[in-house]
């Protein structure tokens, strides 16, 4: 049995925690139960419910905990350790492997003899100072001794697992998926606007000030302005500041749509035909996953983790240079005046999406398995 250990329920991990769960023994503990009921969002900056029934369809338990029913790198303060240690379980799988709680579990497994698995998001697309580097690569030196496998989540972080000294024999892919038949749809092009869809916090690292200067550039051109909108799906600290640019703008093109759960949010990836995710600095990008499973052409930048496993320049959409709302309004006018591209450019994406799914998490789980029974011996 795996033990898997996560700090709280998210809407993107239960899904294939349902699936695995039909396929290997899996029991998973939770440290916080905050995302089962409406919480405060601080990057949201609003009370959120993302979505319901996240506990059904597979085994768990919360942990206990004292002080403040919150997520953050110090909280939950989870109080019980033996207990992770104490069911028939070979292995224990950690999500994520600079929080504290975890790295008392990793090192306490070698004592009780369970194989350690890590998922975790950290890549190298930022820029790091040698200071940095160098305490990462000490970091992995001491805690790889502990670690028996790690679960890639895609190219860039395999890439960050090497340069920091990882064996390139204990990574196996256990690839950022979301559930592609939630978010799949039937979709014929029939827009007479260009639909372009921003999904995210309104926070600085998500960029959506970046996508609002490319459109004030774009609309410039009054064809542009008459033939296009442009939908914002979140809510977030800037919301304020991003509205007085739209009006100090004038894009009238631009519409604000707010907050909308994991269940309300497909119809409006159903309408879009171009998603543009416009971060400063993303692990991964699971909305990119969500839109090409909704056969959407997407425009990245490529500060964005996701980006060399799901985005091909003129296959399924465009890569842009980070923080360059130029570069971006030049790849959202490529779309722009050649349309044709969008019902090719969606099914594209329909078609890489479909190889990244549930199947090719179990098997590279499976093959993390089979490699540490393979060095039992």
């Amino acid at each position: 049995m795996i033990k898997y250990l996560v700090t709280h329920p998210i809407q993107y991990q239960v899904p294939l925690i349902k699936y695995l769960s039909k396929k290997i023994k899996i029991k998973v503990a939770y440290r916080s139960n905050i995302s089962t009921k409406k919480y405060h969002d601080k990057d949201f900056n609003k009370n959120v419910m993302i979505q319901k029934n996240l506990l059904n369809g597979y085994e768990y338990h919360f942990l206990k905990f004292i002080g403040p029913n919150k997520v953050s790198k110090i909280f939950p303060l989870t109080i019980e350790f033996k207990n992770i240690f104490s069911d028939n379980n070979k292995i224990i799988w950690v999500h994520g492997i600079k929080i504290w709680y975890n790295l008392i579990i990793i090192i306490l497994s070698k004592f009780y003899k369970k194989k350690i698995f890590v998922r975790d998001e950290i890549n190298i697309l930022k820029k790091r100072s040698i200071f940095n580097y160098f305490v990462n690569k000490l970091f992995f030196n001491f805690i790889d001794n502990f670690i028996d496998c790690y679960l890639s989540i895609g190219s860039e972080n395999s890439r960050a697992l090497k340069s920091f000294g990882v064996n390139k024999k204990k990574i196996h892919l256990v690839p950022y998926v979301v559930n592609n038949d939630f978010f799949s749809v039937k979709k014929n092009i029939t827009n007479k606007k260009l639909q372009i869809l921003f999904t995210g916090k309104l926070i600085h690292r998500k960029g959506c000030d970046i996508l609002l200067k490319s459109i004030s550039l774009l609309n410039k051109d009054p064809n542009f302005k008459k033939n296009t909108e442009i939908c914002i799906v979140g809510e977030g600290s800037l919301k304020g500041d991003l509205i007085e640019f739209k009006k100090k703008n004038n894009l009238t093109n631009v519409k604000f749509l707010g907050f909308k759960n994991q269940n309300s949010i497909k119809k409006y990836y159903k309408k879009a035909d171009l998603m543009v995710i416009p971060s400063r600095e993303e692990n991964w990008g699971l909305a990119v996953n969500e839109a090409m499973a909704s056969k959407n052409a997407i425009i990245s930048s490529n500060a964005v983790g996701c980006v060399r496993d799901l985005i091909k320049n003129n296959h399924n959409g465009y890569i842009f240079k980070n923080d360059d709302y130029n570069d971006l309004a030049k790849k959202i006018l490529l779309i722009f005046d050649n349309k044709n591209k969008l019902i090719k450019f969606g099914n594209n994406s329909f078609k890489i999406i479909s190889k990244w799914s549930f199947y090719e998490c179990y098997i590279g789980l499976n093959n993390a398995i089979k490699f540490i029974k393979k060095n039992e011996y």
